[in-house]
């Protein structure tokens, strides 16, 4: 794992609005990389992916996610402390949305925590609607859930 990712996963700023994904060691990457990536593309059909500048440099990750609770594929992000208010997040992910009908994907949701405005900002301009609220984390707490609003993609 690129020391910027691994730097991702341990921010505070992950920790709070994502969780603790456990990764503190190179094994602990590997596995993580395998599971969370290489699988999910392989099982699902849909995963992350790593954003990077042109010159590699790693700002952050957007993907699908799969969460037994939501009916749809979760869209998800994060950034590299440092690489925020740039405009990367709603780049990347806009990209990510305006092609998930070639994933066979007709519809999204997304989640975040209550307090998370910058992620709710990011959503909203993507085309994303609040529509209620949902526990999936173990501690209880509730989450926002968010569906895209009617696109026509194609």
């Amino acid at each position: 794992m690129h020391k910027d990712q691994h730097t991702l996963v341990n921010q505070a700023d992950f920790i709070k609005y994502i969780g603790d994904k456990a990764i503190y060691t190179l094994d602990d990457a590997k596995d993580y990389i395998e599971q969370s990536f290489i699988a999910a593309h392989k099982n699902q059909g849909f995963g992350p992916y790593i954003i990077t500048l042109y010159n590699d440099v790693v700002v952050g990750v957007v993907g699908l996610y799969k969460h037994s609770a939501l009916q749809y594929p979760d869209l998800g992000f994060a950034l590299v402390s440092g690489f925020e208010k740039k405009g990367y997040i709603f780049e990347a992910a806009n990209v990510l949305v305006q092609n998930i009908h070639k994933l066979g994907i007709t519809q999204l949701s997304a989640i975040t925590s209550t307090d998370n405005m910058a992620s709710q900002n990011v959503l909203a301009r993507l085309g994303f609607s609040k529509v209620g609220m949902v526990v999936i984390n173990n501690d209880k707490t509730a989450v926002n859930v968010f569906l895209l609003n009617n696109q026509s993609s194609g």
